[in-house]
């Protein structure tokens, strides 16, 4: 009888689908979500959007079927209708995203309204739970699949062994768990795989120049540009595929001459698939080019490359620090890479473009407009490992380094999705980042530090009264007054690195405010005449719930500058619902 050994490689395989298996299926299930937390949520719900347009309301020009959609499922933080905008010259609705993750999604949405249709107890209108359960069930399948051949691509270039490795990291120790597994809707892990085929099929079209293969990366490089349209740059990849010198520039030159048919095969399948989305501009507008991202765009004089990689809002590489190692087998690649120019340029050029997008941060994450790329960027890392691991020395100085990253990572996936998760992924300063990074639990006063920088280790013990209110007055905001100034008090203070200012009241709310760029603020100011030259606050919906009465309190650190009045505000964030506040009262006190 025969023994079957099972690689390392493929054994890590199995342990990273169950990982994501359970992350997606057990751990947060977005398919029994609602709301904002649902499969179909926010930009997927965009994404997704042509095809009930299309194919249940059969109205992809009026979208006259949207305000009820966007008040039943209340799948994005405003009633208003984000995902698409009127054309002026049709009076029409154009879709903001482009359709390459509508046609990704379809055969999901086709097994989805099957199942809602039959089973029965759900609306067959294209967003409940059939529709849900069958784009995560797909969108993970989907992630497999690109698993599997990334392996098989990686072992054409390097041991299993470096393979086994490589894939550990990639889905224990970076972010591409998340979005593979869990905010499976978004296009990254989609792109993703689609890179990978990207990078086989170019593999195999210059090792038999089959006809195939020239249509497969045709219908490929369409299909990410059709998905976003930045990943145009994805041509470079076939382009300079297996050129290490500049004497092979020439050499590829005439090759492309000599294959010219192939080459026009390509451009046309590439050409083939854009056209759905032509076709679609003009259908609805009358133009057959649209730019649907409204008052967003790129700022290529001036990329965002620090604080897109290193904010503590939401670095890339602050959040998922074992993309670094991708950075250091960059510099090593120009000697020991295989496919070096395509490698480097993509790579390169690729980073520009992300950090360059106005909105660095990706509305909460940055580091989820890197996910696509990874599959070039693994050539990077498996040279780095490559290496390391013919260094004994260094393989075992790094391995602990290797273990925090995975702890890290691990730690963000369950922080970013727990119901009381310590990650922010909108309001994490740098001293809300140091005090809750890598722990599991925090005492609630650190979430004022997503607000404010300033907060007393110890709690003080005797405080100076300055000002109490006696009147018993309630003031409230809400819809229609939506700020309110309580109190100007005069005050002459010099302070030093012991002096601080406590700001207190009791607040009332009625219904939580969720939408943290809506939740009342608690503001206090320094000023010297009409000037403010020190302002700190706090959102007070960090720490009320429905029908809530809490006393809280803002601490200060007292200017070393001359000011003359401490002032303080209530303002309600823009937000409709209505909260009030009473009893202020403000102290004086040193640590």
């Amino acid at each position: 009888m025969s023994k079957y050994k099972i690689s390392p490689s493929f054994f890590i395989l199995i342990i990273c689908y169950s990982l994501m298996s359970y992350s997606s299926l057990v751990f947060y299930p977005r398919w029994q979500k609602e709301h904002t937390e649902s499969t179909i949520a926010y930009d997927v719900e965009g994404y997704y959007w042509y095809l009930p347009s299309l194919f249940i309301f059969q109205d992809i020009k009026h979208q006259a079927f949207k305000d009820s959609i966007l008040q039943k499922y209340k799948a994005s933080s405003t009633d208003n209708f984000q995902h698409g905008f009127e054309h002026q010259q049709s009076g029409n609705y154009v879709l903001k995203y482009t359709s390459g993750m509508a046609i990704m999604y379809a055969p999901a949405f086709v097994v989805g309204h099957c199942a809602a249709l039959i089973v029965g107890g759900y609306d067959a209108d294209g967003f409940s739970i059939p529709y849900k359960l069958s784009l995560q069930l797909w969108g993970l399948l989907f992630s497999f699949i690109g698993l599997y051949y990334l392996r098989k691509l990686l072992l054409l270039y390097y041991t299993d062994t470096v393979v086994a490795i490589v894939l550990f990291l990639l889905v224990w120790g970076s972010n591409y768990l998340n979005y593979a597994a869990i905010d499976i809707g978004m296009s990254h892990s989609w792109l993703f795989t689609l890179y990978v085929f990207i990078l086989l099929n170019t593999h195999y079209f210059y090792k038999t120049f089959s006809r195939k293969y020239a249509i497969r990366l045709g219908l490929l490089l369409g299909m990410v540009t059709l998905i976003r349209p930045t990943e145009i740059i994805a041509i470079l990849i076939p382009m300079l595929w297996g050129i290490e010198s500049v004497k092979d520039f020439k050499q590829r030159f005439y090759l492309f001459y000599e294959k010219k048919a192939l080459l026009l095969i390509v451009f046309a399948c590439i050409f083939s698939v854009l056209s759905i989305q032509l076709f679609y501009w003009h259908y609805v507008s009358g133009h057959w080019i649209v730019y649907s991202y409204q008052g967003q765009s790129f700022n290529f004089k001036r990329p965002h490359a620090f604080v897109y990689s290193w904010s503590y809002k939401a670095g890339w590489l602050r959040y998922t620090p074992m993309m670094i190692f991708c950075f250091v087998g960059y510099f090593l690649y120009p000697k020991y890479g295989k496919n070096r120019w395509a490698v480097m340029t993509f790579f390169t050029l690729n980073y520009y473009i992300v950090s360059a997008w106005d909105i660095w941060d990706y509305g909460g994450f940055s580091g989820r407009a890197m996910i696509q790329s990874y599959p070039v960027l693994l050539f990077t890392l498996a040279t780095l490992v490559e290496l390391v691991l013919s260094k004994k020395l260094i393989k075992w100085v790094l391995i602990p380094l290797v273990l925090l990253f995975v702890y890290l990572n691990i730690w963000w996936t369950y922080q970013a999705h727990s119901k009381d998760g310590l990650v922010d992924a909108f309001c994490t300063t740098k001293e809300y980042y140091w005090k809750m990074v890598g722990k599991w639990s925090l005492p609630e006063k650190y979430q004022k530090l997503k607000d404010t920088d300033e907060l007393p280790e110890q709690e003080p013990s005797q405080f100076r009264m300055l000002y109490t209110d006696t009147t018993g007055v309630q003031y409230c905001i809400g819809k229609e007054v939506q700020n309110i100034h309580a109190l100007s008090l005069p005050y002459h203070k010099t302070g030093d690195d012991k002096s601080w200012v406590r700001v207190t009241a009791i607040f009332k709310s009625k219904q939580k405010e969720w939408n943290v760029w809506k939740m009342p603020q608690f503001i206090v100011t320094f000023k010297s005449g009409d000037k403010a030259f020190k302002t700190r606050m706090i959102r007070v919906h960090r720490f009320l719930g429905d029908f809530d009465t809490r006393e809280l309190f803002l601490d200060l650190k007292i200017p070393k500058e001359q000011f003359d009045t401490l002032s303080v505000d209530f303002w309600n964030g823009e937000g409709d619902k209505e909260n009030c506040f009473e009893r202020l009262r403000i102290s004086e006190f040193s640590l």
